[in-house]
């Protein structure tokens, strides 16, 4: 009996710490709580993708390459993050930035990503129209649609489509 009554008193101190315990959002503030949900279904997506594919039939790539983007999520200082969505058809130039990490999400298309690496055939003090430097030495990552890839802050990338191809993709940058 003494036993039981012991076993009774333990259970009964540790039930208010187990409690806590099974809710981990508990010190979670929710206010202010932004008012920006958003949700693309596949019409919002196809939407996006009649616009890219305009911009590049009406020769408004960028660099004069067929690279065309949309803005779905702007930059904003109360949070880290945005969404473009971008349209590949050929050759884009590689590209870094200092504290900007990028998630792809393939929506249609294929290519190759490089990641690292290092920079060649760039003529420093020239415009960037007309350059096509290349990454030697990076890693090759094939993608197509549904994959999902992580380009870290401070490292060299390109996306590489192969001739007659293309590649469409949502891109969500996360700011350092």
């Amino acid at each position: 009996m003494r036993r039981t009554r012991f076993l009774i008193a333990l259970v009964s101190l540790a039930l208010p710490v187990t409690a806590a315990a099974q809710d981990p959002f508990a010190d979670v503030p929710n206010e202010p709580r932004p008012e920006e949900y958003h949700h693309w279904d596949a019409e919002a997506v196809a939407g996006f993708q009649g616009e890219l594919d305009e911009t590049l039939r009406n020769g408004e790539g960028i660099w004069g390459t067929p690279f065309a983007v949309e803005t779905a999520l702007p930059r904003a200082d109360h949070r880290p993050h945005s969404v473009q969505i971008i349209h590949r058809a050929g050759y884009t130039q590689p590209e870094i930035h200092t504290t900007k990490w990028d998630l792809y999400v393939v929506l249609k298309g294929a290519g190759t990503v490089l990641i690292g690496g290092e920079r060649v055939n760039w003529i420093a003090g020239q415009p960037p129209e007309g350059q096509r430097p290349q990454l030697e030495g990076a890693t090759a990552f094939d993608v197509t649609e549904g994959d999902l890839l992580h380009v870290p802050a401070r490292s060299w990338h390109q996306v590489v489509v192969p001739e007659g191809g293309s590649i469409t993709y949502a891109l969500i940058n996360v700011f350092e």
